[in-house]
Formats: C-alpha cells, structure tokens, sequence
C-alpha cells in the first residue's frame, strides 16, 4: 500500500488517521476502507470514480492502489471466501439498510470471519431491528440471513413490505395468501398489500455484556 500511503500524505499531510478521513471524505464506514486495504473487499467503480477526483488523479491509478483491473468489481456483498478455505467472511450491516435485498458497502459497518460450517449459504447479517420474534430475538440481536425470494411457512424471515422492513413468521393460509406473524403477543397479524422476501433467519448472537462493550475500535 505504498501507493496509498503517498495520497493519503498528499492530500492529509500524514498518513495516521487517513484511512477514518478518507471514509468520512466519501461517506462510508471507516471499516469499509480497512477492508479494502486488507485486500478483503475492493471499492465500488462509483467509489473509484470519487477517490480519482478526491485525490486527484487518474481512475486507473486508483484501480491500481486497490488490486482493481478495470474488469470486475465487486458489486454486491455476499460472503467472500478468505485464504481459509473452511472460512468465509459476512458482511454486518448497519442495522437494517432501506435497500435490501439489495445493499451497498456504504451499508456494511464490519465484517464477521467465521468457519464455513457453522452457518451454511449465509450471505449476510443484520442487527434485529424490532421486538417482534420476542422472546427469542431481541432488538440489537445479530441475525444471519440466508437470501431467499420463497416464502417458508412457519419459518422466521426478514421481510419488506409497505410497512418497510421487518423480521416476521410466515404463516401460508388456505387460499395461498400470505400472514406476517409476530411470537411477540403484543402485535398482531397482519396481511401486507406488498411483499418481498428478503432471506431466511438461519441463527442468531448477542453480547451479554453490552455495558462494557464499545463497539467497534476507531482507528488511532
């Protein structure tokens, strides 16, 4: 990266702090960039185009810094093997992007390694963003979602209807029409006029220990 290291001198005047500065610069997550510089993820082709002219130089050079040949580019952000055969990497979203099923890296806050077998055809994971699947889920739980356009009756999924999006169970009823159900006895259920099926709930994680956890670490 001794490419980046002399932008980043350019146009910051020092290179501790650069990688924070330069997600700020093009409003993404500062764990977005890190992944690139760790040859994790490469930068979008709109993304390339913003660094070009932030730092001034040609589309090419930038392609170049980031091990980009101009041919693919990494458009979504499903999970992406490691060196570790056995391991892939999901992406964590920020909460719950209003774009799914289709997001952006500007969505992803970090990365989660973890071992193939743990959870099979994963694609991404989403912080619950509701009460609804208590007492099982609860809201900032970590879910992994497994994409899937089918509906599965009985079947935890996150969902996008009219409402927005949320995590409910599916219940198919006679005549084929489809119900959002909460385990939550507080809501009730409802028939969405429109709908869309974002993937499967496939498992779950939270910290029990939230008071002494901070997040994720800021570049220093």
């Amino acid at each position: 990266m001794e490419k980046l290291n002399k932008l980043f001198e350019q146009k910051y005047g020092a290179i501790r702090g650069s990688q924070t500065k330069l997600a700020n610069d093009l409003g993404i997550n500062h764990s977005t960039v890190a992944c690139w510089i760790s040859g994790r993820n490469k930068p979008s082709p709109d993304l390339i185009k913003k660094m070009a002219k932030l730092f001034k130089v040609s589309v090419v050079e930038i392609q170049e810094v980031f091990g980009v040949d101009g041919k693919e580019f990494s458009r979504s952000m499903r999970a992406i093997p490691l060196t570790d055969k056995n391991t892939i990497s999901l992406p964590i979203l920020a909460d719950v992007p209003a774009g799914l099923p289709d997001f952006s890296e500007a969505d992803v806050e970090t990365f989660w390694d973890i071992p193939r077998w743990v959870f099979p055809g994963a694609d991404f994971v989403v912080k619950c963003n509701g009460d609804s699947l208590e007492p099982k889920l609860h809201q900032g739980d970590y879910c992994v979602i497994r994409k899937t356009t089918e509906p599965l009756n009985g079947r935890a999924m996150v969902v996008k209807t009219e409402r927005g999006i949320c995590m409910k169970v599916i219940k198919k009823l006679p005549d084929g029409s489809i119900q959002l159900c909460s385990t939550n006895p507080k809501y009730k259920p409802f028939m969405p006029e429109e709908l869309t099926i974002v993937g499967l709930i496939i498992g779950h994680w939270r910290r029990d220990d939230k008071e002494n956890w901070n997040g994720l670490t800021e570049e220093k």
